[in-house]
């Protein structure tokens, strides 16, 4: 699967958070997303999940046979993100049942628990996890879902040194003939890439309508 952007820009009110961008991400390559806190790469990333739709321009998924609609692929990709929440009244265990009920994954649920490390809090409610924990099962969820596309916000934020080379190896482990997607302003993280960086520049642009006019 390939995903286009073309002419692709979102803003808020009359605040352009970026414009006119046109990439192309294929499957069997990673990417980064890089730029300024508030050049809209946690945004960009919301618009290529279907979380947010486009001001501008459009987001195509499509093979070598057709264009997919956002909710096909909905099942084809899987997100983590510090911003994303979990349902913090579920304990552990019935978080993994509920995501297990709709979502492949790519590995049963003992090995998930094994891999994920937190095997001793299976019945403790995700309210009380810290906040490494929460990344750290959201990374989990995100990377061994049975996927194409994978797409990362900030993924080492909140974990330690232990958890970032925990969560390298997962990525390394699982990364093959998908299409990742990762956004970060630190080069640590996408040291991986093999599909190429895209850079979003600082751009805040406002236009002053005539009053009465249609935005």
């Amino acid at each position: 699967m390939e995903i286009q952007l073309s002419a692709v820009g979102k803003r808020y009110g009359l605040a352009w958070i970026f414009r006119h961008l046109d990439f192309e991400f294929s499957i069997g390559n990673s990417y980064a997303l890089t730029g300024h806190n508030g050049s809209g790469k946690s945004t960009l990333l919301k618009i290529i999940s279907g979380g947010l739709s486009p001001s501008e321009g459009r987001v195509v998924f499509k093979d070598t046979h057709r264009e997919y609609s956002q909710i096909e692929v909905a099942q084809h990709l899987s997100y983590a993100a510090p911003y994303i929440s979990l349902i913090d009244e579920f304990t552990l265990r019935e978080m993994l049942d509920f995501h297990f009920s709709f979502k492949k994954m790519r590995v049963p649920k003992e090995d998930f628990l094994e891999i994920l490390g937190l095997k001793a809090h299976i019945n403790k409610p995700i309210s009380n996890f810290s906040s490494g924990m929460m990344q750290r099962l959201k990374l989990c969820l995100a990377i061994l879902s049975q996927t194409q596309i994978l797409l990362l916000d900030e993924p080492t934020s909140y974990l330690d040194e232990n958890a970032i080379k925990w969560y390298k190896q997962l990525l390394a482990e699982n990364i093959e003939n998908r299409l990742v997607i990762l956004g970060s302003n630190q080069q640590q993280e996408y040291t991986f890439v093999t599909g190429g960086i895209l850079h979003l520049p600082d751009f805040k642009y406002e236009r002053k309508l005539p009053y009465g006019t249609e935005l």
